[in-house]
C-alpha cells in the first residue's frame, strides 16, 4: 500500500490546479528586461554631431530603470575657430549615467514612453594629429525626451526620441553650458520581452 502511495504521489501532484503567486507589486506585475542600441544627434557647440551608445533597463509594469552611455561618433574640429588655442584640436564627448521613463500604451503596436536621462562624463579635448586627450572637463547631463515606439516583434522594439540636452559644468576655453544645449533626436533598437 506504501508502495502505491509513493508511485501516484506525484500524479496526484501534477493533478492539483496551479496556484497563483501574490506578490508586493500584484497578481498582474509584469517584470522583464531590455537592452538597446542607439544614436542620433546632439548640439554640440554650435552645430549638431553623431553620438551612439546603449542602455540597459529592468522594467516593472509601465515603468523602467536603468543606465545608460553614450560617445561623441566623430570628434568636432575647432580649427575654424579665431583663436590659436584651438588649432588643431578637436572635441568630443562622452557620458553615462540613469536612464529612466514611463511608458503609456504598453501593450499596443505603437506607443509612446517619457524617459530622462541623467549622466556625467567628460568633454575631451585632443590633438588632431596624435590623438592624444590633453585635457578632460567633467560635466553633468540632464535630458529629458519624448519617445514613440513601434513593436517589431514581441521581443524588439524601434524607438524614435526627441530630447533636450542640458549640460552643466562645461569650463573650457571660450565654451559655456549654452554651446551643447538644445533639442537632440535619437533612433534606438531594444532588445528584450515586451
Amino acid at each position: 500500500m506504501i508502495l502505491l502511495y509513493i508511485l501516484l504521489f506525484p500524479a496526484w501532484l501534477r493533478a492539483q490546479p496551479p496556484a497563483e503567486m501574490k506578490t508586493l507589486l500584484g497578481e498582474d506585475a509584469h517584470i522583464s528586461a531590455f537592452g538597446s542600441i542607439r544614436g542620433g544627434v546632439m548640439p554640440f557647440v554650435g552645430s549638431y554631431r553623431g553620438h551612439a551608445g546603449g542602455d540597459l533597463a529592468l522594467v516593472l509594469n509601465n515603468f523602467f530603470f536603468g543606465g545608460y552611455g553614450s560617445r561623441s561618433i566623430e570628434f568636432h574640429s575647432l580649427d575654424h575657430r579665431d583663436d590659436n588655442y584651438y588649432e588643431d584640436k578637436q572635441l568630443g564627448l562622452s557620458h553615462g549615467g540613469i536612464f529612466t521613463g514611463v511608458s503609456f500604451l504598453s501593450r499596443r503596436m505603437v506607443q509612446y514612453s517619457v524617459t530622462t536621462d541623467v549622466g556625467w562624463g567628460y568633454l575631451l579635448l585632443r590633438d588632431n594629429t596624435t590623438r592624444e586627450i590633453l585635457s578632460r572637463d567633467r560635466i553633468n547631463l540632464i535630458a529629458p525626451a519624448l519617445q514613440l515606439k513601434l513593436n517589431v516583434t514581441p521581443f524588439v522594439q524601434l524607438c524614435f526620441g526627441v530630447a533636450y540636452q542640458y549640460l552643466f559644468g562645461v569650463d573650457f576655453h571660450y565654451m559655456e553650458n549654452v554651446n551643447f544645449q538644445g533639442f537632440a533626436s535619437s533612433l534606438s533598437v531594444r532588445f528584450g520581452w515586451f
